[in-house]
């Protein structure tokens, strides 16, 4: 073989190694561009919101940081309720750095919510469910007609179908409503232990409601 051959054949070697390598990279950044329109998506799914509109309460569900407290507080302050609503959830709910409703009700009224503007539940509750229930029917008893529900951001799609089944045929409008201020985002949640849990936690939830079991 020539030197002229050898130097063509080396070249063309050369390019099919380059070729494979930017193809693999391709291949690497679609694959990743793919997994996180997925990953974003699943975290999306699972966040709901209603259009804001002022009702005669502001519910806090419990299960959460002082997170949820601070956005029902927001929108207190924001003229949306004079009413905020607690769910009793005896002396410690079980979960991530809970409030229990008694602290929720200090902090509050060290943020100028006035003790009467206060109500909590008068059923212990466990479950969403059992918010739903013990939240309707401190509703119907007082007659109120519209209620600002307020939970973290990946909570919302289950809390949304949960309400909707416990308060079909009431006639109270439930609204839905993520706390702004929270750490879980749809652009982010996987990039941290936390938001794993959470996210695969609502999924199993959102699988089991679907075989008749709500929490």
């Amino acid at each position: 073989m020539s030197e002229k051959e050898k130097n063509k054949s080396c070249m063309g070697g050369c390019l099919k190694v380059v070729g494979s390598g930017i193809g693999l990279m391709v291949l690497i950044v679609l694959l990743i561009a793919g997994a996180y329109v997925l990953l974003r998506g699943a975290g999306a799914y699972l966040i709901y919101a209603d259009d804001l509109e002022p009702a005669d309460v502001i519910v806090v569900l419990s299960g959460g940081t002082d997170s949820r407290m601070n956005e029902a507080l927001s929108l207190y302050k924001e003229d949306y309720a004079k009413i905020i609503v607690l769910t009793e959830t005896g002396e410690q709910t079980e979960g991530y750095e809970n409030l229990n409703s008694f602290d929720m009700r200090i902090q509050l009224m060290n943020n100028g919510v006035p003790s009467g503007n206060i109500m909590i539940t008068d059923l212990t509750v466990n479950t969403t469910v059992d918010e739903a229930v013990a939240i309707r029917d401190l509703m119907q008893n007082r007659q109120y007609r519209s209620a600002i529900v307020v939970t973290d951001p990946y909570h919302t799609r289950r809390s949304k179908l949960i309400f909707n089944q416990v308060f079909d045929e009431t006639g109270i409008d439930i609204t839905v409503h993520p706390v702004r201020s929270s750490w879980y985002n749809s652009r982010t949640w996987f990039t941290s232990v936390k938001g794993w849990q959470f996210t695969l936690l609502e999924y199993a939830k959102l699988i089991s409601m679907k075989f008749g079991i709500a929490e």
